[in-house]
């Protein structure tokens, strides 16, 4: 356990409480956390079950996109995809830090292949409803970009594939192809407790375990092709997973991934022997695992093949596509007024998901208290009432980034924000 991460449990980031350590490495860290759900569908102010807030030491050249990344993967929305809550910026101890809330995973495939391999029956529900999942990133531009077991999780009764490592595809990114290639290792060394035989110099095929069941092998063979342009696509993968020949994976109908497990096979493929069903729920062994998000190992099934990442090849143009996702978004950031009060040089408007907006009946309020230095920067910021976690967290945030003009000494404001489902407010009160 890492010293440095344990030491962080009982203390509260943006709001979030580090309750148990789960796991991590030197530079992240997973506990678990309390968050009062304000999404749509769930009640407003009502915690829900557990969830799980990863940690990790922020770096100043690739913190931004870190964020964005974790915000367009809280705006899929797939029934097999880990769903994405809070993320953002704080700092404990002045050490610089980014943080994301998501759901809490009872186990993960990684802690399966040390007690056992998977049949042939649980490996094909595991692969239809990642298949799913990853149809669906697809066809929105998007790759995952880290398959691998410990990122195949039960959550709630469901088979889902973590999201947080989710992004766009773009020049000089991953590729599907490369999705590809993470499942057909995953699924190698899921039916045979080991990975093929693969050096990243060389331009041969891996090799494959002689105890791969012959129902995969085709798959496997196909999934990790060297050459990116080779291997089948998801649609593919899908069309001989149902036993028809992946040539006319091109016929085949999007189906649909929310498939959830039989309790029977929740219960073979996601709990080892020593894990009983207490009350229809899976219990966690006790010992140091990480059930969400964790790394576990530099395996090689974490990096792509090292061949040139040209894009996958497309079906042919009789396919029946994955059905598209918009392309997620935020509120464009708004340009800010000219402050009336000649004391305020910049104020910046809090950023907010549309879902979360539209989700608003009448108004929510948020009144933060920011401490001013001399320079007219915010030192620090901190609400003082509010009636939402969210938009709380929200208004914070765009606090931070308040500029005033200089002073002989430090101040304090209150900045007021409301939000309704047209826009946002803010009122400034200068209390010392």
């Amino acid at each position: 356990m890492n010293a440095f991460w344990q030491q962080r449990e009982g203390q509260v980031i943006d709001g979030f409480p580090l309750r148990q350590y789960l796991g991590g490495g030197e530079d992240h860290a997973l506990f678990l956390t309390e968050y009062a759900a304000e999404t749509p569908g769930a009640t407003p102010g009502v915690t829900q079950r557990k969830f799980v807030i990863k940690v990790m030491h922020a770096d100043a050249d690739s913190s931004e996109s870190q964020l964005r990344r974790w915000r367009l993967g809280a705006e899929l929305s797939h029934p097999n995809l880990m769903r994405l809550f809070e993320r953002g910026s704080w700092h404990l101890d002045e050490i610089p830090l980014l943080y994301v809330v998501m759901e809490y995973a009872d186990e993960d495939l990684s802690q399966v292949i040390p007690e056992r391999p998977l049949t042939v029956a649980e490996a094909k529900e595991m692969l239809e409803p990642a298949l799913g999942a990853l149809a669906y990133l697809h066809s929105g531009g998007f790759v995952h970009g880290r398959l691998k077991p410990s990122n195949f999780m039960a959550i709630d009764g469901r088979l889902k594939i973590s999201s947080d490592s989710v992004s766009q595809v773009g020049p000089g990114t991953l590729t599907p192809a490369d999705d590809v290639w993470g499942l057909g290792m995953t699924l190698v060394e899921v039916l045979t407790q080991r990975l093929p035989a693969s050096d990243a110099g060389e331009t041969r095929d891996p090799v494959l375990p002689e105890t791969i069941p012959a129902e995969f092998r085709e798959i496997a063979r196909n999934a990790l092709r060297r050459d990116p342009r080779s291997r089948w696509t998801v649609a593919q993968i899908r069309e001989r997973l149902n036993g028809r020949p992946a040539a006319s994976a091109a016929t085949a109908a999007s189906a649909a991934s929310g498939k959830r497990f039989s309790a029977s096979a929740i219960s073979t493929v996601l709990l080892a022997a020593s894990l009983a069903i207490v009350a229809g729920t899976l219990l966690i062994r006790n010992r140091e695992l990480a059930p969400i998000g964790v790394s576990q190992s530099q395996s090689v099934q974490n990096q792509p093949a090292p061949a040139a990442t040209q894009p996958a090849p497309a079906a042919p143009a009789t396919a029946t596509p994955t059905p598209a996702i918009p392309t997620p978004r935020v509120e464009s950031k708004p340009s800010p007024a000219r402050p009336r009060n000649e004391e305020i040089v910049q104020q910046v408007m809090p950023e907010v998901l549309p879902r979360a907006r539209s989700s608003i009946h009448g108004r929510v309020t948020a009144s933060v208290r920011v401490e001013v230095d001399p320079a007219g920067d915010v030192s620090n910021a901190a609400i003082e009432s509010g009636s939402s976690q969210y938009f709380s967290t929200a208004a914070v945030n765009a606090a931070r980034r308040w500029k005033f003009a200089p002073a002989a000494g430090p101040r304090v404001w209150i900045l007021k924000f409301e939000f309704t489902r047209t826009g946002t407010k803010v009122a400034t009160v200068k209390s010392g």
